[in-house]
């Protein structure tokens, strides 16, 4: 894909995000609010979740990638084509639903999750594309060091560092961990 066809958005607005408790054992915060999608295109959410096991049973998606990024406990997740695994703190998850998985996300007994996650929705040519799991250990992606910064990339480039995310949408996905009083492009 040539630079031509991406599209890169400058911040139209920053606000804090208000947790709130949804049920015993979850909290969430939305980060991106849903049915704002001529502004957030192909974002169709993105929520910042505290979760205990049980939060999320067995549940459905079609048309749509899920992103999960685990800033703080242990993921398990399993779905019914047998695909299943753990995510550790700084892991993340890109997994395309395209035409239908059912899964759960659950922590492991005893811990509380701290995570983000993103929708990006799928093109309509790619909706009914082959589910798919990417489990991307913190460990084993790129980074890019800087004077007092190190960028870790889990999607797309930043300064020449790379990956080789599958995505059907392009998406950079950077993590940031910089010293205080550091500024980094």
């Amino acid at each position: 894909m040539s630079n031509d066809n991406i599209m890169s958005r400058g911040i139209r607005s920053v606000s804090d995000v208000i947790v709130e408790e949804k049920s015993p054992g979850h909290k969430v915060g939305l980060v991106i609010e849903p049915n704002n999608w001529t502004d957030t295109d192909p974002f169709l959410l993105m929520a910042e979740d505290y979760f205990v096991r049980g939060t999320f049973g067995m549940h459905p998606h079609r048309g749509l990638e899920t992103v999960t990024y685990v800033i703080d406990g242990k993921l398990e997740h399993l779905d019914n084509k047998s695909g299943a695994g753990l995510l550790e703190p700084g892991d993340v998850q890109w997994m395309t639903a395209g035409k239908g998985i059912i899964h759960t996300e659950d922590p492991v007994e005893g811990e509380t999750v701290h995570s983000l996650q993103l929708w990006v929705n799928l093109p309509s040519d790619k909706k009914m594309t082959e589910p798919r799991y990417q489990n991307m250990r913190a460990q084993d992606m790129p980074i890019r060091h800087e004077e007092g910064a190190a960028i870790r990339v889990f999607s797309g480039s930043s300064m020449g560092v790379s990956t080789n995310t599958k995505n059907h949408v392009p998406v950079t996905m950077v993590e940031f961990n910089v010293d205080a009083g550091v500024t980094v492009t």
